[in-house]
């Protein structure tokens, strides 16, 4: 029976590209069937085989139709296939603890599965217990030592956990068993990220790239190497290696959140936002990716798209104060809401934002900038209430001239005489007797 061999990501991504690293499993195996519609008492492989290819599609409804298939077909299965396979279902669905509660049902029964340790282990770091995800993966060694996706988990959850040194210990180790795995020395060079040392973690990419059979089509090894070549500050070497990575594969968040990263630092952001929407549309739960694609935005001026980035951030993470800072400068700098950027950049101050002393600065230009524009809009008020009182000067002035003309013995009757001289009323135009300078 056809299992659902897709590990899940360890490690979240980040949309910023710093700080955060990123997911370094590569797909153990690939299934591809095409699609078929559901029936209740079609042969259990066939139920299983269709679950399978909407877990594959990974849309929600997909999703929800494989959860529903292996739930239904739960009761026919004696081998345990299914219930792994739901446990993956209801763990891409975010459901995690009904996830584990299956994988712990199948352990008991199958304890040689390697692949019920790792999406145990996966689901106990999702859930924010990272050590037991390690306790996890130390067992699902010592039941299995060359359970390859255990050892990736391990190496993934030590670094998770701060510590690199016995991360790279363990990479070692998992080398001594498989020095094929290509998922190991990506873990293995991103341990050596984490203590910053750059040098060590692209010989160790280069070494996989250089000798190792399909390393050359892993898009996350060259997604890694461009990353180090960017901290290195070797963007050229960088924009290459990331390219390669979209072009292996062109739905890989982190390759396209990196180059993206790339090249907001050189204010390319035309060249960001198809990058950013891509990564989006594969992982639309990303507030990071958001953040960077309403920067994206603004710098195209297209500021209402950036203002519905940055709301969806914080719809999505509402405890990171990042939005609330970009949110503060589009307010201010771009649409000129003196008082709804000063709000924003109070909710990131409050928020717990890190960069307090910029958050000043800008809190401080904003205030200026909002009394500049009170005086000029005050100045500009009373430039036209004068500007309105000479037209209405001038309008009184003309009415006179006509009322005179038109009066007996003016200008504008039969026998009439002439103004005395020196009138002013006759004599000047009206549009110079009150000539105003604002």
């Amino acid at each position: 029976m056809r299992l659902y061999l897709r590990l899940l990501a360890l490690v979240a991504v980040s949309a910023a590209g710093c700080g955060k690293k990123v997911p370094i499993e590569s797909p153990v195996a690939e299934v591809d069937q095409e699609s078929q519609a559901f029936e209740p008492n079609a042969p259990l492989a066939d139920k299983v085989a269709l679950a399978i290819d909407k877990l594959e599609a990974g849309g929600p409804d997909d999703l929800a139709l494989a959860v529903a298939i292996l739930e239904q077909s739960l009761p026919e299965d004696r081998e345990g296939a299914t219930e792994l396979n739901l446990g993956i279902a209801l763990q891409r669905t975010g459901k995690l603890e009904a996830a584990m509660q299956h994988y712990k049902a199948v352990l008991r029964a199958h304890p040689e599965w390697d692949e019920a340790w790792v999406y145990f282990g996966a689901a106990q770091e999702r859930l924010g217990d990272p050590g037991q995800a390690m306790r996890t993966f130390v067992d699902a060694i010592a039941e299995n030592p060359e359970n390859m996706g255990a050892r990736i988990g391990l190496v993934a959850v030590l670094r998770s956990l701060g510590r690199p040194d016995e991360a790279i210990e363990a990479a070692k180790a998992a080398l001594k068993v498989n020095s094929n795995a290509l998922g190991i020395y990506n873990t293995f060079a991103l341990a050596y990220l984490d203590k910053g040392d750059t040098t060590l973690a692209r010989f160790i990419l280069q070494k996989a790239l250089q000798g190792v059979e399909g390393a050359q089509t892993n898009a996350y090894l060259h997604t890694n190497l461009g990353w180090s070549y960017y901290l290195d500050g070797n963007k050229p070497a960088a924009v290459q290696s990331l390219k390669q990575a979209v072009e292996l594969e062109p739905e890989l968040v982190p390759a396209l959140v990196y180059l993206a990263t790339v090249y907001l630092e050189d204010r390319n952001y035309e060249d960001m936002i198809p990058l950013l929407e891509t990564a989006l549309e594969n992982d639309p739960q990303n507030a990071d990716v958001l953040l960077n694609l309403g920067i994206a935005y603004r710098g195209m001026q297209r500021f209402d798209d950036a203002k519905r980035a940055y709301a969806t951030a914080l719809e999505l993470d509402p405890r990171s104060p990042e939005p609330w800072f970009n949110l503060g400068i589009l307010l201010g700098d771009s649409l000129k809401d003196y008082e709804a950027s000063l709000d924003a950049f109070a909710e990131y101050v409050d928020g717990g934002g890190a960069d307090t002393e910029r958050a000043a600065a800008y809190i401080l230009a904003v205030t200026k900038e909002r009394e500049t524009a009170e005086r000029r809009r005050k100045a500009e008020e009373a430039r036209k209430q004068r500007e309105n009182e000479r037209l209405r000067e001038q309008e009184r002035l003309r009415a006179a001239e006509a009322a005179a003309a038109e009066a007996p013995g003016g200008e504008g009757s039969e026998g009439g005489v002439e103004s005395p001289e020196g009138s002013a009323a006759a004599e000047r135009p009206a549009d110079e007797t009150l000539e105003v300078t604002p």
